[in-house]
């Protein structure tokens, strides 16, 4: 230890080799199964070995592993003999108290994280998710990111063109009219209410708008061109009525202008409409537009379609 804190590198002095070397050949085997071959060059190639490995060793290091209590296989590839490791005692365990303070924790985390950090921490969930026995739990945690189930070269692409605001025609299943072409100069990429979407301007109309991303079947096109996003920006003023002892939480876009006993007077400004729309929707029967009027008919309107969608049933 006084050796590494003194020069900060790690020498043969530093390292118990038959543990290492154990270490190194669970690692190995637990990505795929592997000749002694290819076992040989990777202790050759490693940056602290660069020896080679004798079949008597490897059965040595093999045993050390079994006692351990892995379960060495031995299988025929293609005529190559190949070793892996079939099962092993190092298994993630979790109570169901430990998995709701682990989904209470990454929800808190997924509301104001960046999409690219959250594609990380979706591929982290996923390499957890492949050493837990608890099937359900297993679930969970493959699904709990909001993109789990969207294509990654999708996203990838899309925080792209969001960076230099390119023109896109996507192909775009809605839930309201079906599946269609919708031309878009994305703007952003964000999370909202658990959800991603990607939001731009609709050149056909000239709108501010947000779709899920995975509603988008596929990129049909982009257009090189440069193009401009000159979306005026929408603020509503909103009354919020507050529970005893209810904390409230503004959101950056968001101001309060006024407070009185148990109600606020908020601000909320964005370019984008729906935005809007689901914060104040999001509030329920505690929250009352005031103004511009225009929007106020918007949400009348819209709270109208719902009412008529329920009774329709």
């Amino acid at each position: 230890m006084k050796e590494f804190l003194k020069t900060n590198t790690v020498t043969y002095n530093l390292m118990s080799f038959t543990a290492f070397k154990s270490i190194l050949l669970f690692s190995l085997l637990i990505e795929s199964p592997k000749s002694y071959e290819e076992i040989q060059e990777f202790m050759a190639n490693h940056e602290y070995l660069h020896e080679s490995l004798s079949i008597d060793a490897l059965r040595n290091y093999f045993n050390s592993l079994k006692e351990i209590g892995c379960t060495i296989k031995r299988q025929t590839i293609n005529g190559v003999t190949k070793y892996s490791i079939d099962s092993h005692p190092f298994v993630l365990k979790f109570d169901e108290k430990q998995v709701k303070s682990i989904i209470k924790i990454y929800k808190a985390i997924s509301k104001n994280i960046e999409v690219t950090d959250l594609i990380t921490l979706q591929k982290f969930f996923t390499k957890i998710s492949e050493h837990v026995h608890n099937e359900e739990l297993k679930t969970k945690l493959q699904n709990l990111s909001p993109i789990s189930n969207i294509d990654p070269k999708i996203i990838y692409d899309l925080l792209k063109y969001a960076e230099n605001n390119t023109e896109i025609s996507i192909y775009y299943n809605s839930a309201n009219s079906g599946k269609k072409n919708i031309t878009i100069i994305v703007d952003k990429m964000h999370i909202t209410n658990g959800k991603l979407y990607i939001s731009g301007v609709n050149s056909e109309y000239d709108t501010y708008s947000s779709f899920l991303v995975n509603k988008i079947i596929k990129i049909n096109s982009i257009n090189l061109h440069e193009k401009t996003l000159s979306t005026p920006e929408l603020t509503v003023g909103y009354e919020y009525t507050k529970e005893d002892n209810e904390s409230f939480e503004l959101l950056d876009n968001e101001k309060i202008i006024k407070k009185q006993k148990n109600k606020l007077t908020i601000e909320i400004t964005s370019k984008n409409r729906f935005e809007i729309t689901q914060r104040i929707m999001s509030h329920s029967v505690k929250c009352k537009v005031l103004y511009p009027q225009n929007y106020k008919e918007h949400i009348l309107s819209t709270l109208k379609k719902m009412k008529e969608g329920y009774i329709g049933q």
